[in-house]
């Protein structure tokens, strides 16, 4: 059987139900594109978010492609946000294939400035809220049915300022490993970590990270970043969604890992 017919039988059950994919964060950057690519696929993508606006916009685009889609405003680093999305699921009805857990916040601090409501928050967002929300959906997870957790480089490579971050990312590590091997063979579980991106939250990162550097120390760090990306250039939202969505849907005998997307930043 060849990959074309793999993704044909996954995207359309024997039940014949529209297959949903869940994607969190999905108003914005990484999860909008995310939710692009799922709609374009044939599924109805139930796209949780906190910002009504930027929501509706991916719900028009998604459906002036031709796609279907459900907006939810939604904070899934809160219960009643979490039981949102699960009620939406319910609603749709049809067999849940792909969870994209999108949604998630940095904190460009130095480790001596970060406070403990810091790192709570941290955690809600990045480790809390896409534990419970997986563990709500598991019953709704049809078989081989993927899950993706979106981390970071800064998990396994060190950044100024991002120690609370990178910690908050590198759990999402763990959680994959463990929830692959707990979950199989029903779920597939990995995690996609994505470089520099061109998205809101890197732009809020470097004003962030270098507003207070004079100029000669901003040049060095620009000059060292640029000479660790072989590819020459930051990723954009899409390039990291095919492959968050080829390991949702069509990496069928991948489960476990953690897949850098990075323009290369970890091998040089």
């Amino acid at each position: 059987m060849d990959s074309k017919q793999l993704s044909e039988e996954r995207d359309e059950p024997a039940t014949g139900a529209v297959p949903v994919a869940v994607v969190t964060g999905a108003a914005t950057g990484i999860g909008r594109a995310c939710a692009q690519l799922f709609a374009r696929r044939g599924f109805h993508v139930i796209g949780a978010g906190r910002t009504a606006a930027t929501l509706d916009e991916m719900l028009t685009t998604i459906r002036t492609e031709g796609g279907e889609g459900t907006a939810v405003v939604a904070d899934c680093s809160t219960g009643a946000g979490r039981a949102a999305v699960s009620a939406a699921v319910a609603n749709v009805g049809g067999p849940v294939a792909a969870v994209v857990h999108a949604a998630g916040a940095d904190l460009v601090r130095s480790f001596a400035d970060t406070t403990q409501e810091d790192l709570d928050s941290l955690l809600d967002i990045n480790v809390r809220a896409p534990f419970f929300l997986t563990q709500s959906l598991v019953p709704r997870l049809g078989a081989g049915a993927g899950v993706v957790f979106i981390g970071s480089i800064s998990a396994t490579r060190g950044r100024l300022r991002h120690s609370a971050y990178g910690a908050s990312k590198a759990a999402l590590i763990g959680m994959t490993a463990n929830l692959a091997v707990e979950l199989a063979p029903q779920v597939r579980v990995n995690c996609v970590s994505p470089g520099a991106t061109r998205t809101g939250m890197l732009r809020a990162y470097i004003h962030d990270s270098t507003r207070d550097l004079p100029d000669d120390e901003l040049t060095r760090i620009r000059v060292a970043d640029s000479a660790r990306m072989p590819l020459g250039r930051i990723a954009l939202p899409m390039e990291v969604a095919v492959t968050v969505v080829h390991l949702a849907l069509d990496a069928t005998a991948t489960t476990g890992v953690d897949v850098p997307v990075d323009v290369g930043y970890t091998a040089s």
